[in-house]
């Protein structure tokens, strides 16, 4: 009677898993052509489109900032770039392009996960209910389809525990090698990949057998130097380049600042309804199957933690996007964990992980359908402004308004506002003007500023009544106001 009841709760359990993951890839696919645009795909986007138009990555939008050193970038995210290069040249300049090389990420990772559960013997779930597990977490439904390297460094940094385990499994030195290129070529995706290199070298020595080490380290740097060819000083030229990166200038690097960042990491992990979700899924999980995951999955366990502690001593902060690094390993303690529940008869606990991702899947498809009032056309939207102002000036505009402007404006980033002067500085002086002022100062001929897509900040800032055409501050009168933007035009 017993496994009759099983039974049945496994084939509605894998039919509500069905329904979940067409109800996830159908608001997926639909997303595909419905995306709020990303102010870093704009500034990403940027290096890509010069690095393919002049054989250089530049940030003009920052240039405000980096002065000459903004026309021949020393650090940028450079294999992830080049991918964006190739997208721009074989297509075109915009999102929906620029974003595919996250999409071929997601279903890399989806593969590799599904080879790797079918390695340990887990068939309770086919490749449609795997990826929608997975985009029923926000986060990674964002990033999935959004012009960002984190997709890719989670394949990278799960491809290098895939790796790994081969080694620990046959002990060939020789998978340990593979794993050094993987992972050095994270590095050289995104300077955080370092992240993962450091996690692999020290999952390795838990596994020591010396040509392994030497083979990881010596193709993991060769793979990582290719970062630093362009730069004068190699890696200490690197050094002394992030020692000026506004994130890096600003930070604390005490001991006891060390020790606050690997204390606080659990902020990642709850940084928002979603996320929290995802969390305690994964937690509920290592708790219920602590005994079986322990004894058939530690290397994955090891991995994780190595990764949790390496990734919040080097990033700066706790920005979220980031624990796409650890998602791999995560919704494999859940995947795992469900399969041991079922396999013991834990029903009642299988429910309780499953409510949670059920939760998850509901805050992704509302976080998404809240969002619905910024899906508009970029390019569209940005030539309409671009109409209003002179072409060849220098505008300072949303990180977006470089789609289909860049020929056309020298285009100058917000964000250097804040940047150079801390945030709103506490004077007397009105927010909006000392903004303005700011770009009188830096001889910005138009400010433009969009209503919709701008930053929450300055959108606050400038949905005062007051601001209509004709009004004055601080050199400029704007010369332009509807419902979606405005235009400042600096007073000769």
């Amino acid at each position: 009677m017993k496994q009759e009841q099983m039974n049945r709760f496994n084939i509605r359990w894998r039919a509500g898993a069905t329904l979940l993951s067409i109800v996830m890839l159908a608001f997926f696919t639909v997303s595909l052509f419905l995306r709020r645009i990303n102010g870093d795909e704009g500034i990403i986007g940027e290096w890509a489109y010069w690095l393919a138009n002049y054989g250089q990555a530049r940030s003009m939008l920052y240039y405000s900032y980096f002065g000459e050193k903004a026309l021949s970038l020393p650090i940028y995210h450079k294999f992830y770039t080049l991918l964006l290069v190739g997208f721009v040249k074989v297509f075109d300049f915009e999102p929906f392009y620029l974003r595919i090389p996250s999409l071929i990420s997601y279903a890399g990772l989806i593969s590799l996960i599904g080879f790797y559960l079918r390695i340990k013997g887990v068939k309770l779930f086919s490749w449609y209910i795997l990826a929608g597990f997975f985009l029923s977490q926000s986060l990674l439904f964002n990033f999935a389809f959004l012009a960002r390297p984190e997709l890719l460094m989670a394949l990278f940094s799960f491809a290098t525990f895939f790796i790994l385990r081969q080694y620990t499994q046959s002990g060939d030195w020789r998978w340990a090698l593979l794993a050094g290129l993987i992972s050095g070529l994270s590095f050289y995706t995104h300077l955080n990949g370092l992240a993962i290199v450091v996690a692999a070298g020290i999952f390795l020595l838990f596994h020591f057998q010396w040509k392994a080490l030497i083979s990881f380290g010596m193709s993991a740097f060769a793979m990582a130097s290719l970062f630093v060819i362009d730069i004068p000083g190699t890696y200490l030229g690197l050094l002394n380049e992030l020692s000026q990166a506004p994130d890096v200038k600003n930070s604390s690097f005490s001991l006891g600042r060390i020790l606050m960042k690997l204390l606080t990491e659990h902020e990642r992990f709850f940084h928002n309804a979603g996320l929290a979700v995802f969390s305690s899924a994964t937690i509920l999980s290592l708790i219920f199957s602590w005994k079986q995951l322990r004894r058939n999955d530690a290397d994955l366990l090891l991995f994780l933690l190595f990764m949790i502690l390496s990734l919040s001593l080097l990033t700066h902060g706790k920005t979220a996007k980031y624990l796409l690094f650890y998602m791999p390993f995560m919704g494999l303690i859940i995947l795992q964990s469900v399969n041991y529940l079922f396999l013991s008869g834990h029903l009642r606990k299988v429910i309780l992980i499953s409510v949670l991702i059920i939760a998850g899947a509901g805050i992704t498809i509302g976080d998404y359908l809240k969002d619905f009032s910024y899906f508009v056309p970029v390019k569209d939207r940005n030539q309409a402004m671009a109409q209003l102002m002179e072409k060849g000036t220098t505008v300072m505009a949303h990180d977006g308004f470089v789609f289909g402007q860049l020929e056309q404006f020298e285009i100058r980033s917000p964000i250097i506002f804040f940047f150079k002067n801390e945030g709103f500085r506490q004077n007397e002086m009105d927010d909006s003007a000392e903004f303005l002022t700011f770009a009188a100062e830096n001889d910005y001929d138009y400010v433009a500023v969009d209503l919709l897509l701008e930053r929450d900040d300055l959108r606050e800032i400038f949905s005062d009544a007051k601001f209509e055409t004709g009004y004055r501050s601080a050199g400029y009168q704007i010369t332009y106001k509807d419902a979606d933007f405005m235009i400042f035009k600096r007073l000769k």
